[in-house]
């Protein structure tokens, strides 16, 4: 009696689909706030995200921003930090970077922030208390899209650094101490303690900030600053 072949029967496939690692960076103050963004971040369904750094001041923001090795495929960025704000950083992010798209974000009302963001070059601003929010504009940018009256990254870069041609720009570190000065009120003795420098080498970043701006004094400098688009309380 012979052996009946075994028929094979094609099993259906069960892999899960698959999405390309969109590398992320988030900036802000707060570990825990990193730490919560991080996680959800991760376990998004919908993309592949990767945390590539978080960091919790502009400095190093712009810092690991400038190096090709460390530039995210989308920044999340909150626009209220101690020292250089959210609106400078992506400011001086977007004037040498034509290709990152940045998320702003808030815990305060976007109204507060909307006309700074949009100004510095930033593709959104969303509540970063709300997950469904910082996802979808996630979803959004990374395909190359910007939110209603915020522009590309290309435009934003584009206009940026036609309008840095026309005036005189101040370093992230000069913008930083002038944001010691006027939003907290520090002496030169308390900005230097603070950013771990000399009394001596605040001073000459202020000399260099009031001869940048056109001005005879430091409180004339504060003065300026407070009424460009910089202090955004």
């Amino acid at each position: 009696m012979s052996t009946p072949a075994l028929r094979t029967i094609p099993l259906k496939s069960t892999r899960a689909q698959t999405y390309p690692i969109i590398s992320v960076a988030l900036v802000d103050n707060d570990e825990r706030v990193l730490h919560s963004l991080s996680a959800m971040l991760t376990s998004c369904s919908t993309n592949s995200f990767s945390i590539l750094w978080t960091c919790t001041n502009g400095s190093d923001a712009l810092n690991r921003c400038a190096d090709r090795h460390n530039r995210p495929d989308l920044l999340f960025l909150d626009m209220s930090l101690e020292g250089l704000q959210g609106a400078d950083i992506c400011r001086q992010l977007r004037m040498d970077n034509s290709v990152t798209p940045v998320c702003a974000m808030t815990c305060y009302s976007l109204n507060r922030y909307m006309a700074s963001a949009i100004q510095a070059g930033a593709q959104a601003l969303v509540d970063k208390n709300d997950d469904n929010a910082l996802i979808q504009a996630a979803n959004t940018l990374v395909h190359g899209f910007a939110y209603p009256d915020f522009e590309t990254p290309k435009t934003a870069f584009v206009r940026l650094r036609r309008e840095c041609d026309s005036k005189p720009q101040l370093s992230p570190r000069e913008q930083e101490i002038m944001e010691l000065c006027a939003r907290d009120g520090l002496l030169d003795d308390e900005i230097a303690d603070k950013l771990h420098i000399s009394q001596g080498t605040v001073r000459k970043h202020l000399q260099h900030i009031m001869a940048k701006l056109g001005v005879k004094s430091s409180r004339q400098a504060v003065s300026q600053w407070l009424t460009q688009d910089h202090h955004h309380e």
